[in-house]
């Protein structure tokens, strides 16, 4: 490996470690709620239990990427703190993914280029957007897929059609898919891709390597697949069917996804970048580069087909961001390469300008600015760890998760193991409680995920978020039902409207069998901070 390559994977690796270590110094921890469902489904293989959610309950595929969670019981087997674990993981991923981009970008317009560093700086340029760091540190499979899509599509485009390099091809995908369902889309487009005649879209030709790369696939994806629908019993993963079922408002929920995903990747910094891909020339298209801008659009559409994600910062774009960034290396690098008699700056100069610029206007981004506040509190040599409030309901709550694991700390005190919750979210109060949940949106629950959603139901759309069954959650008889996610300087009996979103809260919050079966039972938790949760009478 080169110097060069050297520094650049260093330099990645550090800015992603600092990163993380700045805003964990700001807030109580940057992993996010759904990280602890995977948390959970790790312990309980550790424990023996399997593939469970609660313990002596059927399994249930109630997290999103299998291949991730062996990596947390590899983890959890080595007696690492999954949490740490976690975030180095994200860390070092991330780090990778980005060093694969530049390996992408090399292998499409290194000899080419008249600069020598476009590939360089737009990668850059993509480290720069908070997605990349706000995912690393996040705790989910994210940044894992990320990086094994650019590795996969770097080696599938790199490697020979011979048969070995066609065998390991395949692999990889086969692989890719086990760490998240939709890639097989993925490995769909890349077979038609490998047999397509040249210049021609519908004539297509048999070759051996495209049979020894499709085998490969059938394999080992193959034989996951169907070990896992024999296991579960259900086509899809539960959380699949737990966010789908919304017909036209689900799709119209994730173009509106996208939009707001792509927007949020820069802000208004995508102003200069847009200026820079003005430069690009039909004369730079590629087949290569258009196969992977294509597998970036075919991304897309499943994810609008899915309605989208909860989640900000766009978790289901991230991972094919690079590809869809394809076409900025050479109109970069046609920018700093073409002369201007009224502007003749030198190279270092020109990126320095477009740096400069791209990082100032996204500088004020909610995730950058937790890392500056990180950076002040290690001078001021304190951790001000900011705590949910009602008062804030209405605009914005700073630290949910540390609200969520105070809750989940709490019912380990007071609760039994034996004793089932009902609440939303699930993830902290299930890892933290070690007591059995029952998930009022679906995720772990097929009952919910499998259920149709009414028109009334589907009058506002959040993925994931939707589906609920008050009923049925009643009829559970949980000794505890938690109606407010967060906590408050006061007791807080009637759930606020954002609770009431969630159709099971507004359904059991409506029922007089709730009413008259639950009483509340206000919990102070800490200085005067109250957990609101109702116990069976």
């Amino acid at each position: 490996m080169s110097k060069t390559k050297i520094v650049i994977f260093i330099s990645l690796l550090a800015y992603f470690a600092i990163f993380n270590f700045l805003r964990n110094n700001y807030l109580y921890t940057t992993i996010l709620d759904d990280a602890y469902i995977f948390f959970r489904y790790a312990e309980n293989i550790f424990n023996g239990f399997g593939l469970v959610w609660n313990i002596a309950e059927p399994p249930v595929e109630g997290y999103t990427s299998f291949f991730y969670l062996l990596v947390l019981f590899l983890g959890k087997s080595l007696s690492l703190n999954l949490e740490s674990f976690a975030i180095i993981f994200g860390t070092v991923t991330s780090a990778l993914t980005l060093f694969y981009v530049y390996f992408i970008y090399n292998h499409l317009y290194s000899e080419n280029s008249k600069t020598g560093s476009a590939n360089i700086i737009s990668v850059v340029i993509l480290a720069l957007s908070p997605a990349y760091a706000y995912w690393s540190g996040a705790g989910m499979e994210t940044s894992f897929y990320s990086m094994f899509v650019v590795l996969t599509f770097y080696y599938f485009l790199k490697l020979p059609e011979n048969s070995k390099a066609s065998l390991l091809k395949g692999a990889l995908f086969g692989l890719l898919c086990i760490i998240r369902f939709e890639a097989v889309l993925f490995f769909l487009v890349s077979l038609y891709y490998l047999m397509k005649e040249n210049n021609s879209l519908f004539r297509f030709k048999i070759k051996k390597s495209a049979i020894l790369f499709a085998t490969s696939f059938a394999i080992i994806f193959g034989t996951y697949f169907i070990w896992r629908w024999s296991y579960f019993g259900y086509f899809f993963p539960n959380t699949f069917y737990a966010k789908t079922g919304g017909g036209i408002q689900q799709v119209t929920g994730g173009f509106l996804y996208i939009i707001k995903a792509l927007r949020l990747f820069y802000g208004f910094g995508w102003i200069p970048i847009i200026l820079v891909i003005l430069f690009f020339r039909k004369s730079m298209f590629t087949n290569k580069a258009i196969f992977l801008f294509c597998i970036g659009l075919v991304s897309l559409l499943t994810t609008i087909l899915i309605g989208g994600d909860h989640f900000h910062l766009g978790r289901f774009v991230l991972p094919v961001f690079p590809l869809l960034f394809v076409f900025f290396p050479p109109a970069l690098d046609k920018m700093l390469s073409i002369h201007n008699e009224h502007l003749n700056l030198k190279l270092s100069f020109r990126t320095a300008i477009i740096l400069f610029i791209v990082a100032a206007i996204i500088i004020v981004k909610p995730v950058n600015r937790e890392a500056i506040k990180g950076f002040q509190n290690l001078l001021d040599s304190k951790k001000e760890v900011i705590e949910v409030y009602d008062k804030s309901t209405e605009t914005e709550i700073i630290d949910w998760q540390h609200g969520w694991i105070i809750m989940g700390s709490t019912l380990k005190r007071i609760a039994n193991e034996d004793d089932y919750i009902a609440a939303v979210p699930i993830g902290a109060i299930g890892y933290y409680s070690k007591m059995n949940v029952i998930d009022m949106v679906g995720i772990v629950d097929p009952v919910i995920a499998h259920e149709e959603l009414t028109d009334n139901k589907l009058k506002q759309w959040t993925a994931g978020h939707t589906k609920g069954d008050g009923r049925y959650i009643l009829s559970k008889k949980p000794e505890y039902i938690q109606l407010t996610d967060y906590l408050t300087r006061s007791p807080l009996e009637e759930p606020h409207k954002r609770s009431l979103q969630f159709t099971s809260v507004k359904e059991i919050w409506e029922s007089e069998v709730f009413h008259n079966e639950y009483e509340f039972y206000p919990i102070e938790v800490t200085d005067e901070w109250y957990y609101n949760l109702f116990r069976r009478k």
